[in-house]
């Protein structure tokens, strides 16, 4: 009796593909082998396919094969060039050339799987029986046992062993030539194998678990376990962009691997079973088993993540191969007993162009996230395969972050960046870096990184200011200076505080970016009076999220000025005639400097006269002038002094100078006051009489006689 478990077939080219094959059929399994005996060479001539079909770039089937009884598993020998198909009701194995059968190989009893040993150049093909024939070119040269039920072989070209899946024994058996070597538990029901030339791993689908389990190549063990799909089958690596494409036959998908993680689920046809990597056009072709009532069945035809194509083919079909030599992808069709032939189109080289980056400089501040660029990679020639995108030549502590990647040409990602606070500021260039498909491009990117918005401020210049009340005050200068590698976008704004009451601060290039230099100056109001009252003021610059200030001092003073004064008239009243004075003083006010021009006013009667210097100058000290007036006549006259600089005019109180009439004189004598004629006339009469009194005493002395004796 037949095996009621699926049956799988894993196929191996030169490339090391491995395709998996049929499931037990439900339905009859008896199926016309076309009328060739077993053993013959069979024509294809009359199977010609009668109309070719070419859908999408998928291909063209070129040919349809008659072989064995419901033909499962297919293999390329890049030995021979021979594609060697399993035939489980024949229990043969067809051995075709081109579209031509050349051979039949009886093997052990329902074939199922096979594979290609690079190595020894032997084809290996898994039968029911426990064991596993050995084919050297179109004769078995060796039956090698292994677990139960075998159904699926890959060959690792790196160890130079066949691994062969035992789906009753949930183990896989490693083969080395015709000896097994060792034996790896897996899942439960491993179906389906593949080796991956990329990482050196085996992978087998384990058709009850819906996992893959991942064997080590080198030490013949599990290293990982994938969950993909329900009732995975085939398996087959693509060594383009060294993914791993698994048939999941119950949930009609196909899982994509990438090393121990799927990376995509790709939609295909019912019930998939077999894939095989076209190496010519970088194609996954995967055999969609259908239903045995389908009127047509096909092949679902995968560029990266995508189903690009699907052809048909015969009914069910089970098996599917690349033949490098022809470049012909060859299907068994297990309901129909025949294979087949699908001329691929060749496709150009994948390749693609990069967009030059948009914006191509990006600035940001160290400990925040940048603004965004943007690369479109555009799909040149070839059919679209996934790339990565990465990023080189950053400083340490900067940090890239796509969005969109991988993505498949054409595509757009974002890139982004973030720098930690110990990057150094300035400018880098960064390139942007697209790998996939054997391809790579990249291109340039300006990276400016700044520090933190800071600034600080100057000393004012002057520090010190004086505002006359109702005046503006000179101004100050305060330059705001940006710390080393801040942003320069930001404005700051100046302010001051506190101002005294009427005072208000006048500003010039406020707000301003820095580095860049304000000036500041103030004006007063002319009440209250401060005269001299001086003032710490703060000026303020904030913007950015910063701030900083430094101190100005400002004198409030009143408008310089001066006063008159004049002081008491000396005497206090004088004679018609005669002179009276009066100390004018002049007095600066508030730091008045200068010189005050003086002139005198006096009102009637008229015939006053009075003098005054023309003019006082002020140092520090108060300045006095005397004002001198005298009249002819009696009366009182008013009289001013007034003080003129500039503009400021100001008056004394009004001087009062009472003016008397003279007396009439005294009696004369000899031309003098009376008392004192008559003194003298007195005077002149004694002396007189003395004199006579003096002369009448005098004696005459005689002539030679001597002098007398005084009595």
């Amino acid at each position: 009796m037949r095996s009621s478990f699926p049956r799988i077939v894993a196929v191996a080219g030169l490339l090391v593909l491995v395709v998996l094959s049929s499931l037990a059929w439900a339905g009859p399994r008896e199926i016309s082998s076309g009328g060739a005996k077993i053993g013959e060479n069979q024509s294809t001539e009359g199977f010609a396919a009668s109309a070719l079909t070419v859908d999408s770039g998928g291909g063209t089937v070129v040919a349809t094969i008659p072989v064995g009884g419901n033909p499962a598993g297919v293999a390329y020998n890049s030995g021979n060039g021979y594609v060697y198909v399993t035939n489980p009701f024949s229990d043969i194995v067809s051995v075709i050339n081109g579209t031509t059968v050349v051979a039949t190989v009886p093997v052990e009893y329902n074939p199922s799987g096979v594979a290609y040993d690079s190595g020894n150049g032997y084809v290996y093909v898994a039968n029911d029986t426990t064991y596993v024939s050995v084919i050297n070119g179109t004769t078995v040269v060796a039956t090698v046992p292994v677990g139960g039920e075998p159904n699926a072989l890959a060959y690792d070209s790196e160890n130079g062993y066949v691994y062969v899946t035992n789906s009753d024994s949930q183990t896989v058996s490693v083969i080395s030539g015709t000896v097994v070597v060792a034996t790896v538990p897996v899942g439960d029901g491993p179906s389906g194998v593949a080796y991956d030339s990329g990482n050196g791993y085996v992978y087998v689908s384990n058709y009850f678990s819906s996992n893959v389990s991942v064997i080590d190549g080198t030490t013949n063990t599990v290293v990982a376990t994938v969950p993909v799909g329900y009732l995975p089958r085939g398996v087959a690596y693509d060594s383009e962009n060294m993914y791993v494409y698994v048939a999941d036959y119950g949930s009609n998908n196909v899982s994509v691997i990438d090393g121990t993680t799927v990376v995509a689920t790709v939609p295909v046809g019912t019930l998939p079973g077999a894939l095989a990597y076209d190496g010519g056009n970088g194609f996954v072709y995967v055999a969609n088993f259908g239903s045995y009532y389908y009127s047509s069945s096909n092949v679902s035809v995968i560029s990266g993540t995508v189903v690009v194509a699907t052809v048909p083919v015969g009914n069910c079909p089970d098996g599917v191969a690349y033949d490098s030599g022809n470049g012909y992808l060859y299907v068994s069709n297990y309901c129909s007993g025949t294979v087949s032939v699908i001329s691929a189109v060749e496709q150009p080289s994948f390749d693609f162009s990069l967009s030059s980056p948009s914006p191509g400089s990006i600035s940001f501040v160290r400990g925040d996230t940048s603004p965004s660029s943007s690369i479109t990679a555009t799909l040149t020639t070839g059919s679209a395969v996934p790339v990565t995108i990465t990023a080189s030549d950053l400083p340490d502590g900067v940090t890239a972050y796509f969005t969109n990647n991988p993505c498949s040409p054409t595509c757009t990602v974002s890139v982004s960046f973030t720098a930690t606070e110990s990057v150094p500021t300035g400018t880098v260039t960064v390139s942007i870096n697209v790998t996939g498909g054997g391809r790579s491009h990249s291109v340039s990117l300006q990276l400016t990184v700044t520090a933190a918005f800071g600034f600080f401020l100057s000393t004012p210049s002057p520090s010190s200011l004086i505002v006359v009340q109702g005046g503006t005050s000179p101004s100050s200068s305060i330059t705001a200076t940006l710390v080393d590698g801040a942003a320069t976008s930001t404005d700051v704004t100046f302010t001051a505080s506190p101002l005294p009451t009427g005072i208000t601060a006048i500003f010039t290039n406020n707000p301003c970016s820095p580095t860049c230099t304000v000036t500041v100056g103030f004006s007063a109001t002319p009440s209250p009076i401060m005269d001299n009252v001086t003032t710490s003021i703060s000026i303020v610059a904030a913007g950015g999220g910063s701030y900083y200030s430094v101190a100005i001092s400002l004198m409030v003073r009143a408008p310089s000025d001066f006063s008159m004064s004049a002081g008491a008239l000396s005497p206090d009243q004088i004679s018609a005639g005669s002179q009276g004075t009066s100390t004018i003083m002049a007095t600066a006010l508030s730091g008045f400097t200068g010189t005050v021009g003086l002139s005198v006013s006096a009102s009637s009667p008229s015939g006053l006269t009075c003098t005054l210097p023309s003019s006082v100058s002020f140092g520090s000290s108060p300045q006095a002038a005397t004002l001198s007036c005298g009249a002819t006549a009696a009366g009182d006259y008013a009289v001013t002094v007034t003080g003129t600089s500039g503009s400021l005019t100001h008056t004394t109180s009004s001087i009062l100078f009472h003016v008397v009439a003279a007396s009439s004189p005294p009696p004369s004598f000899l031309g003098l006051p009376a008392p004192e004629g008559y003194a003298l006339l007195a005077g002149i009469s004694i002396a007189v009489v003395a004199i006579g009194v003096v002369l009448t005493l005098r004696r005459v002395r005689p002539k030679g006689g001597s002098p007398p004796r005084p009595s």
